[in-house]
């Protein structure tokens, strides 16, 4: 599978999540976008890769924007949203927790027959189903 993470995910966490997992694949936006780049902008364009990527999110705010919520419906693509929390950690905390929390996303994400929102605690590192897009 490939992991697209956006902006808000921590940069320097996208290489050790490609040294943890060797069988999936991470493309942080910063290798094809511009910084700044829009998420309507972006989200239709990743949606024609082939296969679709799964967008592993710190901005919850996609969610509860009507414009952004609807691009990314119609982009059929699967959402991992880290709930809040997660941006105002430091470097050691986020990557252990991203760490012992990644295998249970790869789960999930490959289980969703169909487009479908999850949210992962930073305190828990529950991986809870939100809603199917």
């Amino acid at each position: 599978m490939i992991f697209f993470t956006d902006e808000c995910f921590m940069y320097k966490a996208n290489a050790l999540l490609e040294a943890f997992d060797r069988e999936n694949e991470i493309r942080p936006l910063a290798d094809h976008f511009d910084k700044g780049t829009a998420d309507v902008v972006w989200i239709p364009a990743i949606s024609q890769w082939n296969p679709k990527p799964v967008v592993v999110c710190g901005d919850g705010r996609i969610l509860r924007n009507k414009v952004e919520r609807s691009v990314l419906k119609a982009a059929e693509l699967t959402f991992v949203c880290l709930a809040p929390g997660w941006t105002n950690l430091e470097w050691s905390p986020f990557a252990w927790k991203i760490i012992k929390a990644w295998p249970g996303i790869v789960q999930n994400a490959s289980l969703a027959l169909r487009p479908t929102v999850f949210e992962v605690s930073p305190q828990t590192l529950k991986i809870e189903k939100r809603y199917h897009l």
